[in-house]
């Protein structure tokens, strides 16, 4: 193996970059400037990123609170139809207020982790035309969008929310705390503080935006028992995932190892995956798997999913 394509140069892709440099990593990204698609700021649950890059993290202690609405039960349907359009009872919501640790990213991370890299900017990856070329592929587009690039049919439907991040700057604070706001009259479901950043996470199914920027800044503050006054440099970026409901899992797992197999394409990320649990930490992990798959074990990815079916009974 003389190389590595990675598909996408945004958290993931530079991930893998990051910790697959003695397989010479080749970085394509279809936008003309290296992306930023994470328009909080970067928190972790563990310093495992950092530590594997050689970045510095900085641990610092996080307060999780709910908004009490009506009740816990009533809390946590409410909340989860706000933010999935379904009413359920096993979303985070029912974990309670606590105190954690939490590692937050340097502002410039994504910066930092691509300054070793040459990357192709501007043109769409020809995933089609590479079927036989015998180059392993790291994907970190949408699995939506790469079951389009390779032809994929039947295409399973894909639930997702549309929404907003709205972000600002708070004057004389530096704290760390995240509110989860279940009741339906406000249209956010979750305000976050890291520093002297306030980030205001708001999920709809029909990506509308019908209230300016700096009335919802407020709202929020006001829900924190922070003065207005106090809040500048508002501005909002749209997001096409929000939030992404799980998929039928049979159908995922059959596209992921089909991409693998026959295309030679190894799909790493949340929304690559479609795993709505998986959280940043955990990309690691699966960058670990698939080194392994490529530098040490021949022909182990199928033989896990054969595994998988056989234990499954398929």
């Amino acid at each position: 193996m003389n190389t590595i394509h990675i598909v996408g140069a945004g958290l993931a892709g530079l991930l893998a970059a990051g910790m697959l440099k003695k397989l010479d990593p080749q970085i394509f990204e279809t936008q003309r400037t290296l992306p930023n698609n994470h328009s909080a700021v970067l928190r972790f649950r563990t310093s495992a990123i950092g530590d594997v890059l050689g970045i510095p993290f900085r641990q610092v202690t996080l307060v999780k609170s709910i908004q009490s609405w009506k009740n816990p039960a009533a809390d946590a349907l409410a909340y989860s139809m706000k933010i999935g359009g379904e009413s359920r009872s096993d979303r985070s919501i029912n974990s309670g207020e606590r105190v954690d640790s939490r590692w937050i990213a340097p502002l410039n991370l994504i910066e930092t982790m691509a300054k070793d890299f040459a990357i192709n900017y501007g043109t769409p990856y020809p995933f089609a035309t590479m079927k036989g070329h015998g180059v392993p592929i790291i994907s970190t587009i949408p699995m939506p969008a790469l079951m389009d690039e390779l032809r994929w049919k039947p295409k399973p439907k894909f639930n997702y929310m549309h929404g907003y991040n709205i972000s600002a700057t708070i004057e004389r604070c530096n704290a760390y705390v995240s509110l989860m706001v279940p009741d339906p009259a406000y249209p956010f479901s979750r305000i976050s503080i890291t520093g002297n950043h306030l980030i205001v996470e708001i999920p709809q199914s029909d990506g509308s935006f019908d209230m300016d920027a700096e009335t919802w800044a407020h709202m929020a503050a006001n829900l924190l028992g922070i003065d207005p006054a106090r809040i500048s440099n508002v501005r909002s970026v749209k997001q096409t995932y929000v939030k992404i409901l799980p998929m039928d899992e049979d159908v995922r797992r059959e596209f992921i190892y089909t991409a693998t197999t026959e295309f030679n394409i190894y799909s790493l990320g949340r929304y690559a995956t479609w795993r709505p649990g998986l959280i940043l930490d955990d990309l690691v992990k699966d960058v670990r798997l698939i080194e392994g798959w490529l530098t040490r074990r021949k022909d182990s990815y199928a033989r896990a999913r054969t595994a998988w079916a056989s234990q499954e009974g398929r």
